[in-house]
């Protein structure tokens, strides 16, 4: 394989793992991103978490950067477990702003004492998107997680040499074959817990009366 232009500096062995790694959690995602997003936000919590507390403790040496670490991973995994409708509508809201500010042709480019039109409608569409989501968050969330598993998906098949064209399709494919099977369980989830609260909710029936007296 050769090098990449993507990472240019990274080695072909470490591009085929990452590519591996990026196609397996594509396909989890896009298939079953619903149920085990709060996983995923808990182990990038606890990788925060851990890296931060390493760095504070590393000012009382190395055992300490340890303890510091282990402390900061579980403060990380809580919080982010928490915070996992928060995450996805805040990644949706943010998306839906760069696109905006895409078509707008903003610049990025900024002057004092003049405001920059393109960005403050993307800020605008960013918030009442990422508002818009959080509300609708449990219908939409297959939708959310199996188009997060077809980008992974595609960036995986990318790094393994897979041409940029099929490699989208593949991404795209995967969005869609997971928004599909994952909106369907999430319906099946909620219709069977819909009919498990009818049925606690029905009255016990009376006892079947006594038989009459021989």
């Amino acid at each position: 394989m050769a090098q990449l232009p993507l990472i240019p500096y990274i080695s072909t062995e470490a591009a085929t793992i990452i590519g591996i790694v990026l196609v397996a959690v594509g396909l989890a995602m896009a298939f079953w991103g619903h149920g085990i997003w709060a996983s995923v936000m808990s182990m990038i919590g606890a990788l925060l978490g851990s890296a931060v507390g390493f760095l504070f403790g590393s000012i009382f040496g190395y055992v300490g950067g340890l303890v510091l670490a282990v402390v900061g991973a579980i403060i990380g995994s809580i919080l982010f477990s928490k915070l996992v409708k928060v995450a996805l509508a805040f990644l949706v809201g943010l998306l839906a702003g760069v696109l905006v500010y895409s078509l707008l042709r903003g610049s990025a480019t900024f002057t004092q004492g003049q405001m920059d039109t393109p960005l403050i409608v993307a800020i605008l569409v960013m918030v009442v998107v990422f508002a818009l989501a959080f509300y609708y968050i449990d219908d939409i969330i297959g939708i959310i997680t199996a188009a997060i598993g077809g980008l992974l998906l595609a960036a995986g098949l990318y790094l393994l040499g897979i041409p940029t064209l099929l490699a989208g399709l593949a991404g795209l494919g995967g969005f869609a074959v997971g928004a599909i099977v994952q909106t369907a369980a999430i319906n099946r989830k909620r219709k069977a817990k819909a009919a498990a609260a009818a049925y606690a909710a029905q009255p016990y029936p009376p006892p079947p009366p006594p038989p009459p007296p021989s």
